[in-house]
């Protein structure tokens, strides 16, 4: 039977988004994150910058959507939306289609969007990085 995660919590978050912060970069998560209550469908998570204001560094993730995976898929979900979060910081290209982004990915072992913009860039430049 599958862990759900009912009752993880925002402080295990934040706990764990420094705990892979430090093993893959050597640095603290410097953002926030953001657990909602709104049921995404198609959504696992998210990460909001904002180039007009660096500050804004934000992980989103949804509790009840988080309640549909076992505590190891959202903290792999947690380590993909890490991955925006530090290219961001780093001022490196973060979007899920971009080269930089896959590599790093793959690099790390975050999985990858399920969007088609993602699954074609994980072909093209997925082979390249290994």
């Amino acid at each position: 039977m599958n862990e759900k995660l009912s009752d993880i919590s925002h402080a295990e978050l934040i706990t764990k988004a420094n705990e892979l912060a430090r093993k893959w970069w050597g640095v603290d998560y410097t953002g926030t994150i953001e657990l909602i209550k709104r049921n995404w469908r198609s959504r696992h998570a998210c990460f909001i910058g904002n180039y007009n204001d660096p500050t804004v560094q934000i992980i989103r993730m949804s509790k009840p959507t988080n309640d549909r995976f076992t505590t190891e898929e959202v903290y792999r979900n947690l380590l993909h939306e890490l991955v925006h979060w530090r290219l961001y910081t780093q001022g490196i290209p973060c979007s899920d289609d971009d080269r930089e982004f896959v590599e790093e990915c793959i690099r790390v072992g975050a999985p990858f969007s399920e969007t088609q913009k993602a699954q074609v860039a994980v072909k093209k430049y997925g082979k390249e990085a290994v």
